[in-house]
């Protein structure tokens, strides 16, 4: 078995540097816009669970919908390929909810190691913006 914690941190490494590229001009806005974007699923995600963390991170627009996009794929990839040994769902909204019900929430055991996954990778990416934040 994979240890789960090197999982959470690999996937916020990817997720930090996909959102805030390392020559960018931008890192500062964009750091904060994702610790605001990790923070707020992270409070959906604690609150509510994982499928409304789902759903949450497909409501967003503007700006935050890109860093949402870019932070539930690596959410979901990681749940589908290191949980569930299977493909992650496709890029839609329907397809990606049925896939968290059908896959994640009809197993209690499996819901809660994802969320326990998903926490850990987001208060990582959190941790990782911030850092970001202070480099410039």
């Amino acid at each position: 078995m994979r240890n789960l914690d090197t999982l959470a941190a690999q996937t916020a490494q990817e997720i930090v540097r996909g959102v805030i590229p390392q020559e960018d001009t931008d890192a500062t806005k964009k750091a904060a816009a994702l610790d605001n974007v990790a923070t707020k699923t992270l409070g959906v995600l604690q609150e509510n669970g994982v499928y409304a963390a789902t759903l949450f991170l497909y409501s967003r627009s503007s700006t935050d919908a890109k860093i949402a996009l870019f932070v539930r794929t690596r959410l979901l990839g990681l749940a589908a390929h290191e949980v569930l040994n299977r493909p992650e769902p496709a890029d839609q909204a329907p397809e990606a909810l049925k896939f968290v019900t059908d896959h994640i929430c009809n197993d209690l055991d499996t819901l809660l190691l994802v969320k326990q996954l998903w926490e850990q990778t987001l208060i990582y990416v959190r941790y990782g913006a911030k850092a970001r934040k202070e480099e410039k």
